[in-house]
């Protein structure tokens, strides 16, 4: 592969990531092709790239690590690259950390796919978004969006969604609110779909990733939405 179409190949990987996980996800070389996912549902001869931050999925790589994961995946590819599983992966983040490129997080981020809405002022029309994952502090969302109903950096909007809040054994209520939050980023996805992340002006009560229960309960749980 060249270097245009690694830079695409893991762009279509991180998009077409799960959507429904609490769990780490790394980038993944398997059968010529780049997945990106969690470890655990991963065949063992996958071979590691690197790992992918909630800050990844929210800004991006920088030009740094953009560039060492291309030489990975470069070396990968043309077998020139000794992938030792679990030691190399240790050896891998500790390089990636030198560029601020780490597996640290201040919350974990609950990755689902539930439509939700956003107005741009109380007295305007409501919009139809999907969200994409949710903090106690913020969401990020994709859109269609046309003349009417433009976004942009540190717009306020209005948003109303739905989310999860969890009981002690397993079962759950699904909570609406309406958060006002100030827009950080506006990515195009495609020539009509943008991918929009939201700080909230207040946060929510609870983390929805961090109930108290693990990651495989949310997984099953939510799937079944």
């Amino acid at each position: 592969m060249n270097i245009p179409e690694i830079e695409r190949s893991i762009t279509e990987a991180i998009y077409n990531r799960p959507k429904v996980t609490t769990a780490p996800l790394n980038l993944y070389l398997y059968d010529s092709k780049l997945v990106c996912g969690a470890r655990i549902v991963m065949p063992k001869n996958a071979k590691f790239v690197a790992y992918v931050h909630d800050n990844c999925l929210e800004k991006g790589f920088n030009g740094k690590e953009w560039k060492l994961i291309v030489q990975k995946i470069n070396l990968l590819a043309n077998n020139r690259y000794d992938n030792d599983n679990k030691p190399k992966e240790t050896s891998d983040k500790k390089q990636l950390k030198q560029t601020g490129f780490n597996e640290r997080r201040s919350e974990q981020r609950l990755y689902y796919r539930r439509p939700m809405w956003y107005f741009q002022s109380l007295n305007k029309t409501r919009h139809k978004g999907q969200m994409v994952d949710i903090s106690s502090n913020g969401m990020g969302f994709t859109c269609s969006m046309s003349e009417q109903n433009l976004l942009a950096d540190r717009q306020k909007i209005t948003t109303r969604l739905d989310v999860p809040l969890f009981g002690k054994d397993g079962s759950y209520d699904m909570v609406r609110f309406d958060r006002t939050g100030r827009i950080r980023r506006v990515e195009k996805v495609n020539n009509s779909i943008h991918r929009i992340a939201l700080e909230f002006t207040q946060p929510l009560p609870f983390k929805p990733a961090e109930q108290g229960l693990p990651s495989s309960v949310i997984e099953q749980k939510l799937t079944a939405l």
